[in-house]
């Protein structure tokens, strides 16, 4: 089930950047919508860079 808010435009995503709490980052190239469509998000914050960069940032629980 994916729970990106509704005010998130997908349509500019072209990647995904989720931020581990050890300070790490995991960079996911989003080709199309549909294979961001399959991403399940955990409890976290999303911070949306997307209109300047492409970026959608993920910071799970814990390290927001």
């Amino acid at each position: 089930m994916n729970c990106l808010p509704s005010n998130i435009d997908i349509s500019k995503i072209r990647a995904l950047i989720y931020h581990f709490p050890n300070g790490k980052m995991l960079r996911i190239d989003i080709k199309d919508i549909e294979q961001l469509a399959v991403l399940e998000f955990e409890v976290g914050k999303l911070c949306d860079t997307s209109h300047i960069d492409g970026k959608l940032h993920f910071y799970p629980r814990g390290n927001t």
